[in-house]
């Protein structure tokens, strides 16, 4: 690839192929798919032979191939990359269906090399809070809904989350070196699910912020200490038992000076109510980078 045609941004190779910055980035750490040159302070440009990579990639995967196979055919053959046939790029449904029947397939088979290769083709065709709120979390809800009339449900149901587990625990490491930003994430004493906990840090450490995953079953003390010590910008309390919500609101733990956020089905919106100062996260998990801006606005707030 001639360097001297490396003059575009990633923003830019963005706006032109209609695919996200991290996913194009994702494209370049996985799968060397760009090819950027550096100028000398060190910044990314990209060429003309980049976009029409990132294009053909992206037909690929609206015809129904893996990341994986579309990348290898993509590099195998940079010749034909813009010979490829053009498709009709499937709508957003389309696109997103076909992932959830590729993940449900792999799970319902568990088959683990397959559900992995699904959750690559999650990740390589959409952002992080979309890959989340649209299709691997409303299939591990779906995997768990009947576990009471078929216990054989719970297998599948541990088997998707350790399939996904694993690869959130890595997104954790996502934010930048040095973040000026910093969140602490925790479960309440007696709470075992940390998974919906797990996919919310996951957000915030593709939002730029610094996570400290404490995870489930976190005993207040252990939680007062860990804040003291590690003094984060905001607190993340997760839970999906409103038993252990209220527990946890009832003798709340001493860091008054630090802002919470409360997320999960075990919380309910009265509960700002009893912890003066929290913010409640409702909604999708996309939208709990601006839960955790809304607690920083408080905290200055009270402060000023």
């Amino acid at each position: 690839m001639p360097d001297d045609r490396a003059v575009l941004r990633i923003g830019e190779v963005s706006r032109r192929t209609g695919v996200a910055v991290p996913t194009l980035r994702a494209w370049e750490r996985r799968y060397g798919l760009l090819e950027p040159a550096r100028t000398d302070g060190g910044h990314r440009l990209y060429s003309e032979a980049d976009v029409e990579r990132v294009r053909a990639m992206s037909r690929l995967l609206d015809d129904g191939w893996s990341a994986a196979a579309a990348a290898r055919e993509v590099l195998r053959t940079p010749a034909t990359v813009t010979a490829l046939r053009p498709v009709e790029t499937a709508g957003p449904v389309t696109a997103v269906e076909r992932l959830i029947g590729q993940l449900r397939a792999a799970i319902d088979a568990f088959d683990a090399q397959a559900a992995d290769g699904a959750v690559d083709d999650v990740f390589a065709r959409l952002e992080v809070p979309r890959a989340l709120d649209e299709v691997l979390l409303p299939v591990l809800r779906s995997v768990g809904d009947g576990w009471q009339e078929d216990p054989r449900v719970i297998a599948r149901e541990h088997f998707a989350s350790n399939t996904l587990r694993p690869r959130l625990q890595r997104l954790l490491g996502t934010a930048p070196r040095g973040a000026a930003r910093s969140c602490l994430a925790a479960a309440p004493e007696g709470e075992d699910h940390d998974l919906g906990l797990l996919a919310a840090a996951a957000v915030a450490a593709d939002a730029g912020w610094r996570v400290h995953y404490l995870g489930a079953r976190m005993p207040t003390p252990a939680l007062e200490r860990s804040v003291a010590e590690l003094r984060p910008d905001v607190v993340l309390i997760g839970s999906l038992n409103r038993e252990r919500a209220t527990a946890f609101l009832e003798t709340p733990p001493a860091i008054r000076d630090t802002p919470i956020v409360l997320g999960g089905v075990g919380f309910v919106p009265e509960d700002a109510a009893r912890m003066p100062g929290a913010v409640v996260h409702q909604g999708a998990i996309s939208e709990l980078p601006a839960s955790l801006a809304r607690a920083l606005t408080r905290r200055a707030g009270a402060i000023g």
